[in-house]
């Protein structure tokens, strides 16, 4: 049995690895905000027999301290962790720039911070396992840049753009990541579902008549979650051998692109360590 963390595993893609994972015999530990979802996962499991495997854990993944805890909570609970899947995120645009009780940007918070910590976090109990493997779901594949200077967009809030900006924080946090772990067992996998139907991306248009064309264009051209996570599977079962790797769906992108400069995923990782402190 291999033990596994889903974040945002009470929605969505999340949810549909977490219960995947469940059915086939591993233990699932679910980090999520709403405990009303929480329960509705863990009924879930009484309902599959699997109620000794499943654990939900309540988290505002936006808060660093959160993060720590959550790190503090699983060490202290289970010995070895085989698998980390990063899927929380926040699908409601926000059209002006707000913070965190902690003073960072909320979608920087929630989307790139929380998974920098919980990667670094996590490597020493990930390590312990056979075949550990970090799965973050972002949007690698993407043209786009990081501004160095101003990584919480500070300066230029623009809503729509800024979760484009988190996914670009991902590709150099995985770059970072299998530059800095020196051990060199994780295998870190950087994926990108594309359109996916699921609730929360027409739950969070506020717009009627937005939302209907939204709806009616994921209809086209996006999967339901069953059939967008196969790919997700299969790469948790068979992780690629290098250190680093990126997908679109089932095509591997080419980690040549610069979203995934070296010297910036450094420059990162300098400068989100002394935000950190």
């Amino acid at each position: 049995m291999k033990t596994m963390l889903v974040t945002g595993g009470t929605d969505g893609i999340g949810k549909g690895i977490a219960t995947h994972f469940l059915k086939k015999g591993d233990r699932v530990i679910v980090i999520g905000s709403s405990t009303i979802k929480g329960e509705l996962f863990l009924n879930e499991a009484r309902q599959l027999g699997a109620e000794e495997r499943a654990v939900f854990m309540q988290a505002n993944l936006s808060l660093v301290k959160e993060n720590k805890r959550i790190i503090e909570e699983v060490k202290n609970r289970f010995s070895c962790l085989d698998r980390v899947v990063f899927c929380a995120t926040n699908h409601k645009t926000r059209t002006e720039y707000s913070e965190t009780e902690e003073g960072f940007e909320f979608n920087f918070g929630l989307a790139y911070l929380s998974r920098f910590v919980l990667s670094y976090g996590l490597t020493e109990i990930l390590e312990k396992a056979d075949y550990p493997v970090i799965l973050n779901v972002c949007a690698p594949g993407m043209n786009g840049t990081v501004n160095l200077h101003d990584i919480q967009n500070k300066s230029n809030y623009k809503g729509a753009n800024v979760k484009y900006h988190g996914s670009r924080l991902n590709d150099l946090l995985g770059v970072g990541f299998a530059h800095n772990n020196v051990v060199g067992k994780i295998k870190y996998i950087l994926f990108n579902p594309w359109a996916v139907q699921t609730s929360g991306t027409f739950e969070a248009i506020e717009n009627p008549l937005m939302k209907n064309i939204m709806k009616l264009i994921y209809k086209t051209i996006g999967k339901p979650v069953e059939e967008a996570i196969v790919p997700i599977i299969e790469l948790l079962e068979n992780p690629p051998i290098s250190s680093l790797s990126a997908y679109k769906q089932r095509k591997e992108v080419s980690l040549a692109m610069t979203t995934f400069d070296k010297d910036n995923a450094q420059k990162l990782y300098n400068k989100t360590v002394q935000l950190l402190k």
